[in-house]
């Protein structure tokens, strides 16, 4: 692989990676500003959306020596900066799709049983959308921040 492609890919891990931490403390947020009006739901996936990416890298760390993951990269410089490692990516790629799923179940129970009225009614799927919409707008910007960064040499 080229140089340029191996960077173009190491930016975009880097960035995805970043994405989902910022929109996970974002959904955090919602979450617990939501938990008056819907009650223990949010909690619950509060707290899965809390604890998943620990456990998971709980779980990597017992089957996997401690190595880094970052000793073949390019951008280690960039990697640091971000506090990204392989292992922390997947572990909240991981976490990002069980919070999906959670979600998810969560609207299914809401229409199916007519829990709430019609504007809470609506909660989970505007928190999908959020969830998504700021890990796609934040990856991106930090993707480009990152280019212009290094292309302008700001390690």
């Amino acid at each position: 692989m080229s140089n340029s492609k191996k960077i173009n890919k190491e930016l975009s891990l880097i960035s995805r990676y970043t994405g989902l931490k910022y929109s996970k403390c974002i959904l955090l947020v919602l979450l617990i500003i939501i938990y008056y009006p819907m009650q223990a739901t949010s909690l619950y996936i509060f707290l899965a959306s809390f604890f998943t990416p620990i456990i998971l890298g709980l779980n990597g760390s017992t089957r996997q020596t401690m190595q880094d993951g970052t000793e073949d990269f390019i951008l280690i410089y960039t990697a640091k900066k971000y506090n990204f490692t392989i292992q922390k990516y997947k572990n909240e790629y991981g976490g990002f799709i069980v919070t999906l799923f959670l979600l998810c179940i969560w609207q299914i129970n809401i229409n199916y049983y007519n829990a709430y009225e019609m504007p809470l009614r609506t909660v989970p799927s505007l928190l999908i959308i959020i969830y998504i919409t700021t890990d796609i707008i934040i990856g991106t910007f930090i993707k480009y921040k990152a280019k212009y960064n290094f292309m302008n040499l700001n390690i």
